[in-house]
């Protein structure tokens, strides 16, 4: 102690007094000694410190999970996403510069098709069967020049037959007349309106299967909904004067469809082919090549139709198709 804390002390001594503390006064100095050093020994700064480090642990570790995803987020919105065979198609087919037709310029289509015939029993003269089936092979040449005319060429040839009776009934009928075998007709004519014509047809893919639904769903048409926009996805392909962005728009359709995607036929280009249930099993094909043009359009039966006589692997239609070109007269082939 200083000398100046002594002087202090002695003098508060000699003006009030230095009197003895009594037993009660030692007791309660005792108990608040006691409680003082109770309150020291009480782990409650410590624990407040312990809690304090717990909850900023969990917070450290929500921050890092919420940054971890956050991340994978923008790395999977960056990572390209995988392009299917027909994504890229689609992108192909809206790359081509639409057709713009001058005077006296046509569009030219030519497509090699094969058709199944099935007539009645006795309408081949074959009383004791229901019907009797045949394929018949056509070749048609289309122009269609700017105001939407067209000159048309149908050739047909010799039809195919799946038994010898058949064939014999076919040849003494008038059958081959009816059917113009081994004629071709010429013709000129503007067509009604076509499936292209019928409405608006939106460019968005998803909007596009909207519209194309609610119109195959009008057509009677008693086949599951997925082959019927397949079937319809063919026809605006092939009808004359598709935009760009349309055609691009229906194969995106068909890329959403989950329809088989393989190699064509020969080789090349990409098809997509949809099996269904209709009368008998059937599978329905569109075939492209590596400019996005449509080459062939199959519906083949994969089972037999003894109804018919008609045997499985038997195509109720098959058509080849020419891309289309611009020409200078009706005569250029």
């Amino acid at each position: 102690m200083s000398a100046e804390t002594h002087a202090v002390d002695t003098l508060l001594r000699d003006l009030a007094g230095d009197p003895s503390p009594s037993s009660d006064d030692v007791l309660a100095g005792r108990r608040l000694l006691a409680s003082a050093i109770a309150a020291e020994a009480r782990p409650m700064v410590r624990r407040r410190s312990l809690d304090h480090a717990w909850w900023r642990r969990i917070s450290v570790a929500a921050s890092a999970v919420a940054l971890v995803v956050a991340v994978v987020a923008v790395i999977g919105l960056l990572r390209p996403q995988p392009v299917t065979a027909l994504g890229e198609l689609a992108h192909v087919a809206e790359r081509v510069p639409p057709v713009a037709l001058s005077a006296g310029e046509y569009l030219y289509t030519r497509s090699v098709e094969t058709q199944l015939i099935i007539v009645t029993g006795p309408e081949i003269g074959l009383m004791d069967r229901e019907y009797a089936a045949y394929s018949l092979p056509l070749s048609r040449d289309r122009r269609v020049d700017g105001r939407g005319e067209v000159y048309e060429e149908v050739t047909v040839g010799a039809p195919v037959f799946f038994d010898d009776e058949v064939e014999a009934a076919y040849a003494a009928s008038d059958l081959a007349a009816r059917d113009g075998v081994g004629t071709t007709e010429v013709s000129e004519f503007t067509p009604e309106v076509t499936v292209l014509g019928v409405r608006n047809w939106p460019t968005d893919p998803g909007a596009l299967r909207n519209a194309m639904a609610a119109y195959a769903s009008n057509q009677g048409r008693a086949i599951p909904p997925e082959a019927a926009l397949v079937e319809l996805a063919g026809n605006l392909l092939r009808a004359t004067g598709a935009a760009p962005e349309l055609r691009a728009a229906v194969i995106e359709v068909l890329d959403d469809l989950g329809v088989d995607v393989t190699a064509g036929s020969d080789g090349t280009g990409v098809a997509v082919a949809l099996d269904y249930d209709d009368e008998l099993r059937a599978r329905m094909t569109l075939e492209f090549d590596d400019d996005a043009n449509l080459v062939r359009d199959t519906l083949v039966w994969l089972e037999d139709a003894p109804l018919y006589g008609v045997p499985a692997g038997t195509a109720f239609f098959d058509t080849r198709l020419s891309p289309s070109r611009v020409v200078g007269s009706l005569t250029q082939p």
